[in-house]
């Protein structure tokens, strides 16, 4: 078995660097922590009390998240990225770790732990809110530990994959103005999440493109709940605003407002267009189908443990910024298909 000299006689360095490296203490450049995590994975040191060596076959990858669990479990986009994650992680014999806290400052103590005692090898980072992002890839970069995000960052020097939000929110907008719709509304659990006030952005500028009303009042904020999302657009036609379209951040909203739709006698789609983020089975089962724009969270999923595992082969690369922007597709059903139903 490999001891601390093998690792420094590899690396280049005394054994007083390396165990600096492993503790986390003292002043060592990047390029010298690299070279000893390298040599590390190549002679499989385990420090004494450690968890297993870190050959390539026996990695682990964690996927985690600082989020309720009802946000997540259930979530058609959340269900697709850990398919794309562990079919992947599958598929090159490695293992996965699901870890899912309710506040990121347990997030970081646990992930930064987990990888200090050699138990995962890298972290896959989905949901992070937009408050949380600064400590949380900044804690981690200070901590050498490799990580990819799966969503967007402009700030930050990481390694992401994620949607174009702006240009799906857009080509949603502007598939239901193409559809004959003219006052849209848009139904959002948050105005300030990174991927809803992207969104956001991408409807109102198709709704300016073509003259539209784009004002506040037709941004509508509801709880996750039906009963918030119903309330929501009762309010809206209580107060006289006219509506012939929603589009909605996530299908399950979708299905909400088809059954507020169905309860007040609004036919969909002649009446009624409605479009949301996300696909998932459910929606070719109800009557009518729900159009959406499909986000394939299979992909980001997949992709992001690519970009990890290239940071795990060479942790130089941790230093460095990458962003992997992968393609959406809108997914036209009866929900909006206005022109089908006409003189119906």
């Amino acid at each position: 078995m490999a001891n601390i000299k093998d690792v420094a006689k590899l690396a280049g360095v005394s054994p007083a660097t390396v165990s600096r490296v492993l503790s986390n203490k003292g002043n060592t450049s990047e390029d010298v922590r690299a070279r000893v995590q390298m040599a590390i994975r190549k002679t499989n040191y385990v420090r004494p009390g450690g968890a297993k060596p870190l050959v390539a076959g026996s990695r682990t990858i964690c996927l985690t998240i600082a989020r309720n669990s009802t946000d997540i479990f259930g979530n058609p986009f959340f269900d697709s990225v850990l398919y794309g994650v562990s079919s992947t992680v599958e598929q090159h014999g490695m293992d996965l770790q699901l870890a899912v806290f309710h506040s990121v400052d347990r997030q970081i103590e646990k992930c930064v732990q987990l990888y200090k005692q050699q138990k995962i090898d890298g972290l896959i980072l989905t949901g992070i809110l937009s408050a949380d992002k600064d400590r949380l890839l900044r804690t981690f970069h200070e901590e050498h530990i490799p990580f990819v995000m799966i969503g967007r960052t402009f700030r930050h020097d990481v390694f992401s994959v994620h949607n174009d939000n702006l240009r799906d929110g857009f080509m949603a907008a502007r598939h239901l103005i193409d559809a004959g719709y003219r006052n849209l509304v848009v139904l959002t659990q948050d105005t300030k999440l990174d991927v809803f006030a992207a969104r956001i952005s991408g409807y109102r500028q198709a709704i300016q493109q073509v003259g539209l009303d784009a004002g506040p009042e037709r941004i509508v904020q509801a709880g996750p709940e039906e009963e918030d999302i119903m309330n929501a657009l009762q309010r809206l036609l209580d107060e006289g605003i006219a509506v012939d379209s929603v589009i909605t951040m996530d299908s399950v909203m979708s299905l909400s407002v088809l059954k507020f739709c169905q309860l007040t006698g609004l036919r969909v789609p002649q009446e009624v267009g409605i479009i949301g983020f996300n696909d998932a089975p459910y929606l070719v089962k109800v009557s009518p189908t729900l159009s959406c724009v499909e986000m394939n969270g299979a992909n980001l999923g997949a992709e992001a443990f690519h970009l990890l595992n290239e940071i795990m082969n060479e942790p130089q690369a941790m230093s460095l910024k990458k962003n992997v922007t992968l393609p959406s597709k809108l997914m036209i059903r009866q929900s909006t298909a206005r022109s089908a139903f006409e003189g119906i």
